[in-house]
């Protein structure tokens, strides 16, 4: 009897058996045992009764469909677990509109059984509470990002912190930390972002912060920080933003900043210290330099006349302080100067004419000893 003629289908019965063994057989592998439990114990830690932002961690495989997880392809490890109590996808915002999200508990010393990780964020959650596990420092040797702020942790920032090699973005902000700045934070070698502002921080800037030659980002805003600004921060050539504003710095300003030539240096926020001293000419004259707010100091001396063609002011706000002398002439000189506050100081003399000058309200001359001329009153 002559043999039966292939069915049309099994051509593509064959295709489809061959596609589910190649996918099978490609996939990478599923996350370790391991690391699966050490989310669970972190999930444990926390609470997120609204959104439901552990809804998806279910399951045998926590690189699939794990909400915030992702994991290498190779090895299977999880590698990034991101968690922002303010992003705008499906789960944060399943009408199109961001929610703020609220998570309560805290970061459960499970998290450095997951060894593998490359970024590390949990932000924005407003009632995370407690400390960072100190095996944060010691037990993650492959960390480029940790990002915990605007949550309400505590306590000091690891010692160990330096042990970092790779990291790149530290953002602790809008906590609740206190102690000293890590004298180990130091040695972050590849450390491009910094921003420990929003915090109870004590203690003086370590003084060798100018060996995070690849900083370009320092923000230690609105913090109890006291003593003077370390000259080594001037050898930051590739410092862009540069914020010490609301501390308790004293002494003046290092003649190093905004020296280098460099013209990286485009934002100083040093307003609400106690720095004294006088302002250096090279910082005024640096290039690039487009926001300087020095206001609310002790101040003195002469603004220096270092003002030139290539000098690109947004804002100047050198308010509040002891300065002396006139305003520069050569400041008329500007490229361009917004926002400009030399009020409450001990400025004299004539105000000079033309641009910038004719475009600003008499509040940015406002309570000096002796000044006067447009926008103020006639000289006599």
């Amino acid at each position: 009897m002559a043999s039966p003629a292939p069915s049309p289908a099994t051509p593509l019965l064959a295709i489809a058996i061959l596609a589910v063994f190649v996918s099978a057989t490609t996939a990478g592998p599923a996350c370790s045992e391991s690391d699966r439990d050490a989310l669970l114990s972190i999930r444990a830690a926390l609470s997120e009764a609204h959104l439901g932002v552990f809804s998806t961690w279910k399951g045998a495989d926590c690189c699939t469909n794990w909400y915030g997880v992702s994991c290498d392809p190779t090895s299977g490890r999880v590698a990034d677990l991101t968690l922002r109590g303010e992003a705008e996808d499906a789960v944060m915002a399943p009408d199109g509109h961001p929610a703020s999200g609220v998570m309560s508990g805290y970061i459960s010393d499970h998290v450095c059984h997951l060894d593998a990780l490359s970024s590390l964020i949990l932000a924005d959650w407003k009632q995370i509470s407690g400390p960072i596990p100190s095996c944060v420092a010691t037990s993650l040797p492959n960390l480029r990002i940790l990002e915990l702020p605007a949550n309400r942790l505590t306590g000091e920032i690891p010692p160990s912190i330096g042990s970092l090699s790779r990291l790149i973005v530290l953002n602790l902000a809008d906590n609740l930390f206190s102690g000293a700045i890590p004298s180990s934070i130091a040695s972050l070698a590849s450390i491009k972002h910094l921003d420990l502002a929003n915090n109870q921080l004590t203690g003086s800037i370590p003084a060798n912060i100018g060996n995070l030659a690849t900083l370009s980002r320092a923000l230690l805003s609105r913090n109890r920080l006291s003593g003077p600004i370390p000259p080594s921060i001037g050898s930051l050539t590739r410092l862009a933003d540069l914020d010490l504003s609301e501390n308790h710095l004293t002494g003046a300003i290092p003649d190093s900043l905004g020296s280098s030539g460099s013209g990286v240096l485009t934002s100083l926020h040093l307003g609400g210290n106690r720095i004294s001293g006088r302002i250096p000419a090279k910082l005024l004259g640096a290039k690039g330099l487009s926001i300087v707010n020095l206001s609310r100091n002790a101040v003195e001396g002469p603004i220096p006349d270092a003002f030139t063609g290539r000098s690109y002011f947004i804002v100047l706000d050198l308010s509040r302080n002891r300065l002396t002398g006139g305003v520069p002439r050569s400041l008329a000189s500007a490229a361009y100067v917004g926002h400009l506050d030399l009020s409450h100081n001990r400025l004299c003399g004539t105000i000079p004419a033309g641009p910038p000058f004719d475009h600003l309200a008499a509040e940015s001359f406002a309570s000096n000893s002796c000044l006067c001329g447009a926008p103020l009153g006639k000289c006599t």
